[in-house]
């Protein structure tokens, strides 16, 4: 990193993670028009929250306009965007709240949800699918609960996707971050290296739980795989690098 960033990252040098006031950083230049470069589990991340900052994101990230987004959301919000049976959103709870797994849900998505109507046409077409399914991510971490939770009640939807140049692989520090994505962002959250990074550079697990199928063979697969079949007898198939 050899520009000097340091008059947009937090926390500043010498200072300690703060993450109800670090959250509320996020969200003020989410809800000012801006671009976030902070931490989730499964690697660093873009954030946005409007149409402009979602262009500059993939304008930074080299990717196609067309090119679809993720949501990342609380439960609370995951639950209004997707449709799926009741059994399948607490299978989604246990995992994310008492089993402390990050991962994507791909699932068919209400269009009639409240979160949506926010959305331009142009940004709505970015994080939906051609055949009525939408990703949502939903994460572990103590920044990423405090962050949905002023979210939910600020009536703000965040939009995200991985902190790097397509192709360029998943970034798990600032260090490692492409100057691009450095440049481009607003608001650096530097909380040093992520969680998952032992899985060599991998992003997060992704499933269709419409459909019961992996998506995206991602970190921590291995124990989602795990529990998936010993608490719901779901068996998914296993990680050909891992084999488990």
């Amino acid at each position: 990193m050899s520009a000097d960033y340091t008059q947009k990252t937090i926390p500043a040098s010498g200072q300690l993670p703060n993450v109800k006031a670090d959250a509320q950083r996020i969200l003020d230049v989410l809800q000012a028009g801006g671009l976030v470069l902070m931490p989730s589990e499964v690697g660093y991340a873009l954030v946005a929250a409007s149409a402009e900052a979602l262009e500059r994101s993939f304008a930074a990230k080299q990717r196609k306009p067309a090119h679809s987004q993720g949501v990342v959301a609380t439960l609370a919000v995951q639950r209004a965007l997707h449709v799926l049976p009741p059994a399948t959103f607490e299978m989604i709870r246990v995992l994310h709240d008492d089993l402390d797994s990050s991962f994507g849900i791909v699932a068919p998505f209400d269009k009639n949800a409240k979160p949506l109507q926010q959305l331009s046409p142009a940004t709505l077409a970015n994080v939906t699918k051609p055949d009525g399914t939408m990703a949502v991510f939903v994460g572990g971490s103590t920044l990423m609960h405090e962050l949905g939770r002023l979210c939910d009640a600020a009536g703000v939807l965040l939009l995200g996707s991985s902190a790097n140049v397509t192709g360029s692989g998943q970034k798990f520090s600032i260090e490692t971050m492409n100057p691009e994505i450095l440049e481009a962002a607003d608001l650096i959250v530097d909380y040093g290296l992520q969680r998952y990074h032992v899985y060599g550079g991998r992003a997060s697990t992704i499933l269709d739980l419409a459909k019961m199928k992996v998506v995206r063979i991602g970190s921590s697969y291995e124990l989602i795989r795990d529990r998936m079949l010993k608490f719901w007898g779901v068996e998914l198939p296993p990680d050909p690098e891992f084999g488990k």
